[in-house]
């Protein structure tokens, strides 16, 4: 994993990145907001664990954190989701009733320790209030992204994510042709539903996203925006006149893994 990397006033991503292989590497990221409430939002992946909590608390005194928005249940997004809150006595769960039951089929979570945030809701945390809502394509459910109008950062889960041959920070460290190739193979792959869903929906979805006014998107599974938000918006808007991307049998599963491996590595960008 990288080091965490600053995108607003008190407000870091901490990324990492997950081998896909024949594509490239899948950025998995989380995010911290150090405000006057710390707020941890999601939390990697199982396999990332340890480096996660190293750089979260690089960055908070967990006695401080008073939040952990989980935007959905997702091992890729929970996978230390017990170690935060056992190491943060002051933090409760932000989740819904559907996050609460998919994660208790596994954890054993004390009800007094989590907040009900549902897609709309808000959250004030001291310095800010925050709002869950949730992206126009999602895997889970439970899923809603998390917009701070402080920074005008939002966080938005699984959409508006891109492989790539190696991770990067932001998008504009890609060529164009190589970050729309991942986004649209990122958006139509996890979210295998969109072929199923009117065009005018997704774009309603989109636009209540860009109405936000971004500064900056960040995808849990994505470079981050910083230069042009809404284009990301208006891309998915596209995906509705695409194809599913078809997946691999065993015969190209076995040729994928015979090839050589991507570069970089799974440590992610550096800086």
């Amino acid at each position: 994993m990288a080091e965490p990397y600053r995108i607003a006033e008190e407000t870091f991503v901490i990324p990492g990145a997950l081998p896909v292989p024949g594509i490239g590497w899948l950025p998995v990221n989380a995010m911290v907001i150090r405000g006057a409430q710390p707020m941890i939002v999601d939390t990697l992946a199982i396999v990332q664990r340890e480096e996660f909590l190293e750089s979260v608390f690089s960055l908070l005194d967990p006695e401080d954190v008073r939040w952990l928005f989980l935007s959905h249940e997702d091992r890729d997004h929970s996978g230390s989701v017990m170690q935060v809150l056992d190491r943060c006595p002051n933090a409760k769960l932000v989740t819904n009733f559907l996050g609460l039951g998919k994660l208790s089929e596994e954890f054993s979570i004390p009800p007094d320790r989590v907040h009900m945030l549902n897609d709309g809701e808000s959250l004030d945390i001291g310095d800010r209030t925050v709002t869950a809502l949730r992206p126009p394509l999602y895997d889970s459910s439970a899923t809603r992204g998390l917009w701070d109008p402080a920074t005008q950062v939002y966080f938005a889960a699984d959409c508006f994510g891109a492989v790539g041959r190696e991770p990067v920070q932001y998008t504009d460290e890609l060529a164009d042709a190589d970050l729309e190739d991942g986004y649209f193979w990122m958006n139509r792959a996890n979210h295998i539903w969109f072929q199923h869903i009117r065009p005018d929906a997704i774009e309603a979805a989109a636009k209540r996203i860009s109405d936000l006014g971004m500064r900056t998107l960040v995808s849990g599974h994505g470079p981050t925006e910083r230069e042009d938000p809404d284009r990301l918006c208006r891309w998915i808007t596209r995906i509705a006149d695409m194809d599913p991307v078809p997946m691999p049998d065993q015969a190209e599963f076995e040729r994928l893994l015979a090839e050589e491996p991507p570069a970089g590595d799974a440590a992610g960008p550096a800086g």
